[in-house]
């Protein structure tokens, strides 16, 4: 999700937004858990100072997924500029787009989760993705807008622009995460409504 945008970065003087702490995540994962019934018994949330440019990363594996919230200044310069929509106000949104998206990636956990969801994205877009990556980060952004329509609808065309112009305009030097293509109000109730399903979410195994 991140590298584009710190690539971007005219200077390293971009004013630094505060990042939420380990609590402020927690929340927002205890909302979208409620929002489309996922146990969240084995996502944790660590406050961490990375020598990256991300601000939030997150790895998962067969029993838990951790989403670490990076307070290193340049994770905090990157936050700053995803920020920048000329919109005041919209942090809780961008926010809530972001906690949808990384926990997308806990949600690709799960066993066979990921090629079985490629294939469905895949055959619903008509298009093949790159990578498994391609798939991921493309799915995790249409999981980040569907949520922020619910929980955040008068935001979200500012969150949709932003995502988008972001997106198209980073292409060329990050092509394993432009998911500009994809990125329409259809793909976006397609992806909520397989959220939807019962049983169809589970992060790692118990």
């Amino acid at each position: 999700m991140w590298n584009g945008l710190f690539f971007g970065l005219v200077n390293l003087f971009t004013p630094q937004a505060s990042l939420p702490d380990t609590t402020t995540m927690r929340e927002e994962i205890q909302q979208f858990a409620q929002v489309y019934e996922i146990d969240t018994d084995r996502i944790h949330v660590r406050e961490s100072t990375m020598n990256n440019p991300s601000p939030f990363l997150t790895n998962s594996g067969i029993k838990a997924c951790v989403l670490h919230v990076n307070q290193s200044d340049d994770a905090k310069r990157v936050w700053s500029h995803f920020l920048d929509s000329g919109h005041e106000g919209m942090e809780s949104a961008f926010l809530a787009f972001t906690s949808g998206h990384e926990l997308t990636h806990c949600l690709m956990s799960e066993k066979g989760k990921r090629s079985q969801s490629r294939q469905a994205l895949e055959a619903y877009l008509g298009l093949t993705f790159k990578s498994n990556v391609h798939f991921e980060e493309t799915l995790a952004d249409l999981v980040g807008l569907a949520y922020v329509s619910k929980v955040a609808p008068e935001a979200f065309e500012v969150v949709f622009k932003r995502v988008k112009a972001i997106r198209t305009d980073f292409s060329n030097r990050d092509p394993e995460h432009d998911s500009s293509d994809a990125l329409r109000p259809d793909s976006i109730r397609w992806v909520d409504a397989m959220l939807n399903k019962p049983g169809s979410l589970q992060v790692a195994q118990k």
